[in-house]
């Protein structure tokens, strides 16, 4: 499902027995780690940060990448959630903020007009108060109501069958050139 060629993470997206493959991985930051509501230390927690990601993937209608910040908690909608880049991989796709409350649908919502077919550099850039999403270094938009205010963990999920699932035949790969996390000093 996942490896390393030409120095990029390869997730290759097929189906095995009927059941389509994902994975979520989560990079470490290194000298860092956090307690969240007295929980065991997160090496990948941030309270604020930019993360940067070069990628691109194959049309695969039915699969799709959410590349996100969690709450440490654990408790969603209460704490938030911050997606980028986020999309079914055939379509275009965008960055997210879900408001920290108690009302999973209230989000905002920035789109791109370009697909996940060709290189591109995303940006998410979390400050106190405000998320603003880049797009090969222009703004996407930024959303300033409710942003998280709690540590948040990174996970780069890519999954299936949220938008419809995939067809049996369908297969190809997402890569990821780089990353790149900074936090605030």
């Amino acid at each position: 499902m996942l490896s390393v060629k030409n120095g990029m993470l390869d997730w290759y997206l097929h189906m095995e027995n009927g059941i389509s493959m994902g994975a979520a991985p989560t990079p470490k930051i290194p000298h860092n780690s956090s307690r969240a509501g007295g929980l065991l230390p997160r090496h990948n927690s941030l309270l604020y940060g930019r993360i940067s990601v070069r990628f691109k993937a194959d049309s695969l209608h039915g699969y799709k990448a959410a590349w996100l910040l969690w709450p440490d908690s654990g408790v969603w909608p209460r704490d938030g959630e911050l997606d980028y880049p986020e999309g079914d991989l055939s379509r275009s796709f965008y960055g997210a903020v879900h408001y920290r409350g108690n009302d999973p649908k209230a989000t905002d919502v920035f789109r791109s007009q370009v697909t996940f077919a060709d290189w591109h550099v995303a940006t998410l850039e979390w400050t106190p108060g405000k998320v603003e999403f880049f797009l090969d270094g222009k703004s996407l938009g930024a959303g300033t109501i409710a942003t998280p205010i709690t540590p948040m963990h990174y996970i780069l999920q890519t999954e299936s069958c949220l938008t419809g699932c995939p067809a049996p035949a369908t297969a190809g790969h997402l890569y990821l050139d780089w990353i790149a996390i900074w936090k605030p000093a």
